[in-house]
């Protein structure tokens, strides 16, 4: 898709994407400050579009990941509202599931000074502070167990499966080496 192309479908899209924002925020001047942040995130990343025909998804998916923020800056402890929650989990496919299961296996294999540091950073999404303060570690500790683990664990992802990444570095595809010892 040429510059020119992109530029035309994005603003034929602004009226719908400020609409699809508006409902989920209280007021105009958010839903205005809001679209514009979309647009300014889909002008900044549009070398990240891979398939001119999904531009609309893509549009809605950048105006989603906007209103997330929005909300989290708001309320960092809130939940978000139910209608976006719903909006925002995308099915997981099978490239995702089976790397998954097998990190949640080798997770499993690491030293225990490792796991549980690299277990709430991952699996629960905490942040490094919370985690420091959980397991009773220094921040510099807690960094470095965690950066030590997801080393460890990526290399044995890679010495069970050869993968194959897309041009932002996201798995597409995988294929085991060795059958036994693989959960891939």
């Amino acid at each position: 898709m040429s510059a020119v192309e992109f530029d035309t479908t994005v603003t034929e899209f602004r009226a719908k994407l400020r609409a699809f924002i508006r409902r989920r925020v209280q007021d105009d001047a958010t839903a205005d400050d809001l679209t514009q942040e979309t647009l300014l995130k889909v002008f900044r990343s549009r070398a990240a579009l891979q398939d001119g025909q999904r531009v609309e998804a893509w549009l809605y998916r950048i105006a989603r990941n906007t209103l997330i923020d929005f909300y989290r800056r708001q309320r960092p402890g809130a939940e978000l509202p139910v209608n976006l929650a719903a909006e925002s989990a995308e099915p997981a496919d099978e490239v995702t599931v089976a790397m998954t299961r097998s990190l949640r296996i080798f997770l499993e294999e690491l030293p225990a000074g490792y796991r549980e540091p690299v277990r709430l950073a991952e699996f629960e999404g905490l942040p490094l502070a919370k985690i420091a303060l959980r397991l009773g570690l220094s921040l510099t500790a807690v960094k470095s167990r965690v950066r030590r683990g997801r080393a460890t664990l990526k290399k044995k992802l890679q010495d069970c499966c050869r993968l194959e990444f897309d041009r932002m570095g996201k798995i597409i595809g995988y294929e085991p080496r060795r059958a036994k010892e693989c959960a891939c």
